[in-house]
């Protein structure tokens, strides 16, 4: 196992094992080995304070686990050595235990998806919570069919069932001229192709759905059709499909009859 599998490894079982100091501390030890002190006694000093919090007769030693641990987070982020003390306590708040708490949803770099080693590299070191996310989302671009096997092979997704691949709609203000009103447009910034979706479907890795949005993707009657033909979707309870995309004929209840009337919106 290489050692970017190895974080991965690790990284899994603390998510899988929220309650047990026990994977967080042999990270902790397998981080120090690699070079990466502060962080393995960042997440070392946040257990200890954990451990011992509520315990009037380890006061003195819980006032110094608070100092180490603002000032791990000030080395660790150095965004963070300009705020007064208690701005740095509440930012470790974030963190139970060393680690950003399960939940959310992980952000996947579209332009990344064409360099899946780099990607992965990125969540271990600036997103390790993505290995507790409930939902998968991606930004910065495109979903293409050649990034479909990259998405459903991170490590980090493997858990998610939750996929929110709906595009996004932003304003754009035009000017008209002096003394004219400006006109406002409403104008799609889609997030995966009608292709992306077509073999979004026919991949095994669709068993494990169970929620897709697809919504704003200006999407046209070959994805819907791609949809009800999928062979693996059986587990969807919920696709958000409608808004933003374009339907004709009678496609639209084929989705229906697919996915059932009350799945579908």
């Amino acid at each position: 196992m290489d050692l970017l599998a190895q974080h991965e490894a690790f990284l899994r079982a603390i998510y899988d094992t929220p309650d047990d100091d026990t994977p967080r501390l042999v990270y902790a030890d397998f981080l120090q080995e690699n070079g990466e002190e502060e962080r393995a006694q960042f997440v070392r000093v946040q257990c200890e304070l954990a451990a011992k919090k509520g315990q009037p007769e380890h006061f003195d030693r819980l006032w110094e686990l608070v100092e180490q641990e603002r000032t791990l987070a000030g080395r660790l982020h150095p965004e963070l050595r300009y705020l007064e003390s208690h701005e740095r306590e509440q930012f470790c708040l974030q963190f139970v235990r060393g680690f950003r708490p399960a939940g959310g949803t992980i952000v996947v770099s579209a332009p990344l998806l064409a360099h899946a080693t780099e990607e992965r590299w990125r969540i271990v070191r600036s997103e390790p919570e993505a290995f507790g996310a409930r939902t998968l989302a991606v930004g910065g671009g495109l979903v293409r069919p050649e990034h479909i096997d990259t998405l459903f092979a991170l490590p980090a997704a493997q858990r998610i069932t939750e996929w929110g691949l709906g595009g996004h709609v932003r304003e754009e203000r035009s000017h008209s001229g002096a003394g004219a009103f400006d006109l406002i447009d409403m104008v799609q910034q889609p997030v995966i192709t009608t292709a992306g979706v077509e073999a979004l479907a026919r991949h095994k890795g669709a068993r494990r759905i169970t929620e897709l949005d697809l919504r704003n993707n200006n999407l046209d009657n070959d994805a819907a059709r791609a949809l009800v033909r999928a062979p693996y979707l059986d587990n969807l309870k919920r696709l958000q499909l409608l808004e933003g995309n374009r339907f004709r004929g009678a496609v639209w209840q084929q989705v229906i009859a697919r996915f059932g009337e009350d799945a579908v919106g």
